[in-house]
């Protein structure tokens, strides 16, 4: 019985280097989604420190809005499933403020704000200077 086709060998081997060229394409394709996914993952939860250690500096200025001698600062303190810790340096009416953060998922952020603090209740706050994961 003959063939139709001359060169079936030829075929196949066509037939086989598509496939594993499609093949590395679509392995190549799923490797950088999911690479690309992972960073996206990670600037959210990096964002979320950076809000956490925010959220750390605007309870500090709560504070110090009613209490300027304020200096006991947060250590631990919950927020959003992560927790920020604040410290306070310096003398009024200029006081640094730090405040870092941590995610739920152990990312950590740092904010400092140079802040001048004025004189009658309610303590105005200025902030001079701030500095973001410096």
């Amino acid at each position: 019985m003959k063939t139709k086709f001359k060169n079936n060998g030829v075929v196949f081997l066509v037939v086989v280097f598509a496939i594993a060229l499609l093949t590395t394409i679509t392995v190549g394709i799923l490797v950088m989604t999911t690479e690309e996914l992972q960073l996206m993952e990670n600037q959210l939860y990096a964002a979320n420190a950076i809000c956490t250690a925010e959220a750390g500096l605007n309870a500090a200025f709560a504070q110090m809005r009613s209490n300027s001698g304020w200096t006991t600062g947060f250590t631990g303190t919950s927020f959003n499933g992560g927790s920020y810790t604040v410290t306070l340096t310096g003398t009024l009416p200029n006081r640094t403020i730090t405040s870092i953060g941590t995610s739920s998922q152990g990312y950590m952020a740092k904010i400092a704000a140079d802040v001048t603090i004025g004189t009658s209740s309610p303590y105005k706050i200025r902030i001079d200077n701030l500095r973001i994961n410096e």
